[in-house]
Order: C-alpha cells, then sequence, then structure tokens
C-alpha cells in the first residue's frame, strides 16, 4: 500500500503477477453551514460545564504534566487539573538548560511544590502516585510526606525511583549504585497492587503485609536469591514481576507450584552466576535480555518468549549450544522473538541447520541487521519453525555484530536465498503474513523478500515499512522496486500458485 501526498494509503492488490490499484469508494461529504455554527459569545463550553467527576476521570486519563497545563485554558480551568487521581512528581519536570546546555536541576522548587500540592489536595482517594528524585539525600522528610499522603489516599500504584539518568544499563560490571531505605511508612499500604522501586532499598519479610499485590517491578537494586524467593512467597497473588538493571543476583529461580505469576521479565543484570530455573505452571510471558546463561523452564503454560543476548561479549561454538539447550528448554511457546546475536551464534553450535524436535512456534520475530553473518540464523529458525504462520523481520542496522564470527557452512551467503536455496516448509504450506520493519533496500533484505514471494504458496499479505533513514528517497523509488520485484517473483512459475491473491503493502515515515 503506497501513500499518496494526501497521506491517504492505496491499496494494491497483486494477482498472479499483476498489480492492480483499487480506488478508494466515494466518501459521503457535507457541505460547510455558517449558519449551523452559533455565535463565539453565544457559544456554549460544554466540557467546563460537565460535573466535577467526570472531569477529574477525564483529566485522570491524561500524563499529570498534560492535565497541569489545562490551567492555562482560562481561570475556570486553573485549578481544575488538581483534581486528577493520577500524580507524577518528577523532579525532572523542574530542570532548567545552564549556558553550556547541561540540565540543572532545582530540587528545592520541586520540593515545595510537591509539599504544597499534598497540603492542599483535599481529594479522599488516588489511584496512581509517582515519585522521581535522584538521591533524594537530605529529602527523607518529603519522601515520607508523600509515602504517607499514599497511605491515607489509598493508592493502588506507587512508583518510587530515587535512581540517577546518567547511569548506564549496558554497563553490566559497573559499580553498586546507592539505594535508599525506604521508610516504616511505606509498608502500612492495606490496598497496593501494582509497586515499582527504582534504587530503593526494602525489607522484603514485610511484603507480607501486601495481600493484594499484584506487580511488581525493581530495578538498580541488589538482588540476591534468597530476597527474590521470599518476595514470591511473600506475595501470593502476585502475577507480573519485572527485574531490570540489578546486581549481584547469584542466579535466578522463581519456582512454586502455586505461583500465580504470568509475567516475567529480566533484563540487563548483572548474575554471578548465570543459572536461570523457572517453574510457574501460569507463566505464559517471558522476556529476557542479557547475557548467555543456563536455562532451566519446567511446568509452564509459556506462550510467547522474547530473548536477547546481544550483551554476551564472546561468540563461539559453545555459546551456540548454550543457546540451542536454552531453546529447547524455553520451547514450547507459539510466539518467539530472537536477536541478532542468536542469529549468528546458534547455527556455529553441533546443529547448524535447525532444532530437534521442530518448535511449535507460529509467530517468529527476527530482531536482526540483516548482516551476512545474519543469514545462516535466519534460515536455521525457518527450518525449526514448520508451522510458522507469520514472520515479522525487525531490521536496525545499528544492531551489534560478532567480530570473531566463522560462517558454519561457508561464506556464500547469496546462495542461501537463490541458487541453492532449501524450500522449508513453513514456506510452502503455513506461511500466510509476512511483516519487515526498516526496509531499505539492500542486497540481503531483497533476497529474502524475494524468496519469501517467490515460494511461499499460501502467503496471503506481505507489509514493508521502510526505514525512515531512507525516507528521502521517496515513495516513487520503492514503488518502482516493488512493481519490478513483484513481477519478477511472481513470474518465475516455480511455484503453484493457482488463483492466489496477495496483497503488498509499503508504508513510508
Amino acid at each position: 500500500m503506497v501513500k499518496n501526498s494526501n497521506n491517504k494509503p492505496t491499496p494494491e492488490i497483486i494477482r498472479n503477477g499483476n498489480i492492480r490499484k483499487e480506488l478508494p469508494s466515494r466518501h459521503n461529504t457535507q457541505r460547510f453551514n455558517p449558519a449551523t455554527l452559533k455565535n463565539k459569545n453565544t457559544t456554549m463550553d460544554r466540557l467546563s460545564n460537565l460535573p466535577d467527576p467526570l472531569l477529574s476521570h477525564i483529566l485522570s486519563s491524561l500524563p499529570f504534566k498534560e492535565a497541569a497545563k489545562t490551567s492555562s485554558l482560562s481561570k475556570q480551568w486553573r485549578h481544575q487539573w488538581k483534581s486528577t487521581r493520577n500524580l507524577d512528581f518528577n523532579h525532572l519536570y523542574f530542570a532548567n538548560l545552564d549556558s553550556n546546555g547541561d540540565v540543572e536541576l532545582q530540587p528545592q522548587i520541586f520540593t515545595n511544590f510537591v509539599q504544597q500540592f499534598i497540603a492542599n489536595n483535599k481529594s479522599p482517594i488516588m489511584d496512581k502516585l509517582s515519585l522521581t528524585f535522584s538521591s533524594p539525600g537530605d529529602s527523607q522528610e518529603l519522601v515520607e510526606k508523600c509515602i504517607t499522603f499514599s497511605v491515607e489516599r489509598n493508592v493502588k500504584h506507587l512508583k518510587l525511583d530515587f535512581s540517577d539518568p546518567t547511569w548506564d544499563e549496558n554497563d553490566l560490571d559497573g559499580p553498586a549504585r546507592p539505594m535508599f531505605d525506604l521508610p516504616l511508612s511505606f509498608y502500612n499500604h492495606q490496598v497496593l497492587e501494582a509497586v515499582t522501586l527504582f534504587s530503593c532499598k526494602f525489607d522484603v519479610l514485610r511484603f507480607k503485609n501486601f495481600g493484594l499485590l499484584k506487580s511488581i517491578s525493581l530495578r538498580w537494586i541488589e538482588l540476591k536469591v534468597s530476597t527474590l524467593k521470599a518476595l514470591l512467597a511473600n506475595c501470593g497473588c502476585l502475577e507480573s514481576l519485572s527485574v531490570k538493571s540489578c546486581w549481584n543476583m547469584d542466579g535466578l529461580y522463581v519456582c512454586g507450584k502455586d505461583l500465580k505469576l504470568s509475567t516475567l521479565v529480566v533484563e540487563k543484570c548483572h548474575f554471578l552466576n548465570p543459572y536461570f530455573e523457572i517453574e510457574a505452571p501460569n507463566l505464559k510471558y517471558l522476556k529476557y535480555s542479557g547475557t548467555v546463561g543456563v536455562f532451566f523452564v519446567y511446568g509452564t503454560g509459556l506462550e510467547e518468549a522474547d530473548l536477547d543476548f546481544g550483551l554476551e561479549s564472546e561468540c563461539d561454538e559453545s555459546l551456540g549450544d548454550s543457546l540451542y539447550q536454552s531453546l529447547n528448554q524455553i520451547c514450547p511457546t507459539t510466539a518467539l522473538t530472537v536477536c541478532t546475536y542468536m542469529l549468528q551464534v546458534i547455527p556455529m553450535g553441533e546443529e547448524p541447520l535447525g532444532m530437534e524436535p521442530r518448535l511449535n512456534v507460529t509467530h517468529l520475530t527476527l530482531r536482526t541487521a540483516m548482516h551476512n553473518y545474519e543469514q545462516y540464523g535466519i534460515r536455521f529458525f525457518l527450518n525449526s519453525c514448520p508451522h510458522l504462520e507469520t514472520l515479522t523481520i525487525d531490521i536496525d542496522r545499528s544492531r551489534r555484530i560478532c567480530d570473531e564470527y566463522e560462517p558454519p557452512l561457508g561464506d556464500k551467503f547469496e546462495s542461501l536465498w537463490t541458487r541453492s536455496a532449501i524450500i522449508f516448509k513453513c514456506i510452502t504450506q503455513t506461511l500466510r503474513k509476512v511483516e519487515i520493519k526498516g526496509f531499505k533496500g539492500t542486497r540481503n533484505e531483497v533476497y529474502v523478500m524475494f524468496y519469501l514471494v517467490n515460494h511461499a504458496r499460501v502467503l496471503e499479505k506481505l507489509t514493508v515499512i521502510t526505514s525512515s533513514e531512507e525516507s528521502n528517497r521517496g515513495p516513487e523509488f520503492f514503488r518502482r522496486t516493488l512493481e519490478n520485484f513483484v513481477v519478477l517473483a511472481m513470474g518465475d512459475g516455480e511455484a503453484e500458485r493457482g488463483d492466489r491473491i496477495l496483497a503488498i503493502f509499503f508504508f513510508f515515515p
């Protein structure tokens, strides 16, 4: 689908190699009648006349900063925004830029604003409260007041972020970060359902008070196995756990036959022992980002896995075997996302052609740079997913390529998709949708797309979203490329296509 100059999409249907543009249907239009407008002075402000509870509900649906901007609408709206039930106190909202362009914080102004807001607020209930204050240090009183306020207002979603925005989440071996001791008032919450703690030190045994807690997100925290086990044991209703940028983790143990956990996210953490054991019968979604580790996953109903090993610094055959074994442990899952590192390394193991047994994946997402070194990995996963129905190729050429990569089966990468291409089962029997993001028209991208369209007999829809870096080429360039490509691919005659209809959509940023 090529967008025209009016930014309205023009669909194109490919029937047996011929492109036919479908003209949009005529839209019903109404003539503008000035008589239907009221005089400017008598026009009723319907929004302002809504009941206060409804206005509060509307404002609560806006980000806190945007709700505050409504104070400039009129005198009537000057204080209306303060009725929002979602508070976001962020010290960065009060920062200025100095003469060098550096951010200059104003902690005293921020502290005064928060204290005054809390003192004057009379709302009996708040839904969410977020406090972001880097290294509060001498501001213990402010933190105490915010937490006490959240307890008194029965806040259900609480976020306390005391991290420094300059910390590098990719530096897994960096020094330990300072953590702020949470006051005892924090544990007085009775209705808390979701808590986010960044750079906080807490007493995990007191989490027994949080009987309704369903979601926990931790970041920039020293997190030992004993702490994580106690957290899971004390929060029986927990459904979502997110652990990011934590350190000194001597492994990951998420086990319990009675766990209600359905979502587990582990990103960019420093592990003393990269050993991950997961036994959660209700787990549906797993996301991992970090270095290569040993996974043992059992007793789950996992439906989706997102694996990113891009922080791994080494690249060799043994790591390829580790990835292979981990994938066997994590699957079966019907939706799988893999990274550039995995595409390069997993074919370097003892099984360079595919998984045995085959995977039950129906939706595969490849995060790739479409580099030569990833081509064997792309073929590996196509071969491993005989039931594949949807393929997403997310292209970003900035993704890391291994310098010490050695091609497992030779360096004739072009032939993988052309002369000696293997036609896998999913290509001919099950693949129906393909989406390519960040398309630039490079050689490898064109080869793979040619292979898919030329051999995918049941393919119904191909969506191509071009890269913003190549937008200067314009829609016409890609349209000509598309026409030449489709005629070539659909006119080859190798596949028995019959009356198949293939819709190809092109989008431009």
